[in-house]
């Protein structure tokens, strides 16, 4: 069944899809290593800006899709759809609507995001960067990070430097109809708990809790625990120093030369290593206690971390483990690609898949959606005037069946968006009857006896 162009400002026509399709196809085995970091040298672009810089040499970049491309990367980093570690989706892409999807997710530092992107077909290059918000008062500038090489983009991690709102943008080549599956994953960077068998249920205390009647914050966590448990270390590293003084009591730093920080162990009952010594992850340091000022309390571990030129910064996201259990995604997904409408009055677009995230708009009902991927029971769509976001999947609607039948008294043109200056893709004859399958404003979404779909004025009957 043929379908409107709900968001794309030009009606592509066949022979100049597959002229490009086949100029595009020489010049990738041509330049198929064109983008690519063999030599370990830095790259002076990122892949996708070397894509796009070969399509310039080889005469494509000033092709109306090409540019259509190079602006739905740009375009998309404004996108508000939010997303929460971990998260899965299934998401598509079409060879004549040139897009890019992107996910905005909140980040801490000494969190590690673990990325894994598998397409179909597996051929299609991809191209996946991570980007930061860097917002003043009167801009926004989108710091890039981090990028995937051609081709490498099943297991890709990232260590979180500055805590912030991070993106993730996914794109592929030009003319790519293809699928994929996104899957998210946020762990701490230390992959040990600085307690054995204890985990984020044992912090009782935090980071800027009030200490001495709210006179000082606590500058750590407290992970409470019997007298004696093993206290470890949450990394390979050396001791720095073993100390007994202060309010710290019986302590041990572990150096972390790696990020210019140390690790800071406070109240043992007991030292176990010496200054100077090399330890691994999971090795025994001390044993929990309460001696310095905690004398009085349960025994407990105080962790804290120290960055040079900086002074203490919070330990939690750098030791706190999340779940890894990724959702299963239960929508239909043979509907990716295809478009519904709205099922029901009071219907709202979500930031996220989650029924307590923000609203981004009220939508009308019968209002026409592209779905553009699914996660857990959501669908992610497009609207026709190019905003993303989520819908429960009871709220989106098959177009099958017609909300009611017009027959135009005289000739008319279907057009390919709910716009007046919009493009003609079709001529119907006069009393030919026509299904209406979607309304957005004052146009309509018809289907034509020969199953064709477009847009007319709502004023024709």
């Amino acid at each position: 069944m043929n379908r409107p162009i709900l968001s794309f400002p030009n009606q592509w026509h066949w022979y100049s899809i597959i002229a490009l399709f086949f100029a595009l196809s020489f010049f990738q085995s041509c330049t198929k290593d064109a983008a690519s970091n063999a030599s370990g040298e830095p790259l002076i672009q990122t892949p996708r800006e070397a894509y796009f810089s070969a399509l310039d040499s080889n005469g494509l970049a000033n092709t109306q899709m090409a540019k259509a491309w190079q602006e739905a990367g740009i375009s998309s980093l404004s996108d508000s759809v939010l997303v929460d570690a971990p998260f899965q989706e299934t998401g598509y892409f079409r060879a004549e609507e040139p897009a890019a999807h992107v996910y905005r997710m909140q980040l801490l530092e000494g969190e590690l995001l673990q990325m894994g992107l598998t397409t179909m077909p597996d051929s299609i290059l991809f191209f996946l960067d991570l980007f930061r918000i860097e917002a003043t008062d009167s801009t926004t500038h989108y710091r890039h990070l981090f990028n995937a090489e051609n081709y490498q983009t099943d297991s890709l991690s990232y260590e979180v430097t500055e805590a912030g709102i991070y993106l993730l943008r996914i794109q592929p080549e030009l003319l790519a109809t293809c699928r994929y599956t996104l899957q998210l994953i946020v762990q701490p960077v230390y992959g040990m708990f600085p307690v054995s068998g204890k985990g984020n249920r044992d912090i009782w205390s935090f980071w800027g809790d009030p200490r001495d009647g709210g006179r000082r914050s606590h500058q750590g966590i407290d992970i409470f625990a019997r007298r004696g448990t093993p206290v470890v270390a949450a990394m390979d590293g050396v001791v720095r120093s073993v100390r007994n003084r202060g309010l710290g009591g019986k302590q041990v730093w572990l150096s972390d030369p790696q990020r210019n920080q140390s690790l800071y162990y406070a109240h043992l009952d007991s030292q176990l290593v010496n200054e100077g010594q090399q330890v691994q992850a999971g090795d025994t340091l001390g044993l929990v206690g309460n001696t310095g000022n905690a004398r009085n309390t349960r025994p407990h571990l105080h962790f804290g971390i120290y960055r040079r030129g900086r002074g203490a910064i919070d330990p939690h996201p750098f030791v706190a483990f999340q779940s890894n259990d990724l959702p299963t995604v239960t929508a239909d997904t043979s509907r990716l690609g295809q478009f519904g409408r709205v099922s029901r009055y009071n219907t709202t677009l979500q930031a996220a898949p989650h029924p307590r995230s923000e609203i981004l708009a009220s939508l009308d009902r019968y209002l026409p959606l592209e779905i553009v991927a699914a996660s857990k029971f959501w669908y992610r769509v497009r609207t026709a005037a190019g905003q993303s976001g989520y819908l429960p999947v009871g709220r989106v609607d098959r177009t099958d069946n017609s909300i009611r039948t017009i027959k135009p008294s005289m000739l008319v043109e279907l057009l390919n968006e709910p716009k007046p200056d919009a493009v003609p893709i079709g001529k119907v004859a006069a009393e030919e009857a026509l299904a209406v399958v979607g309304q957005n404003g004052e146009f309509q979404l018809v289907r034509d006896e020969n199953g064709m779909l477009g847009w007319l004025p709502t004023s024709v009957h």
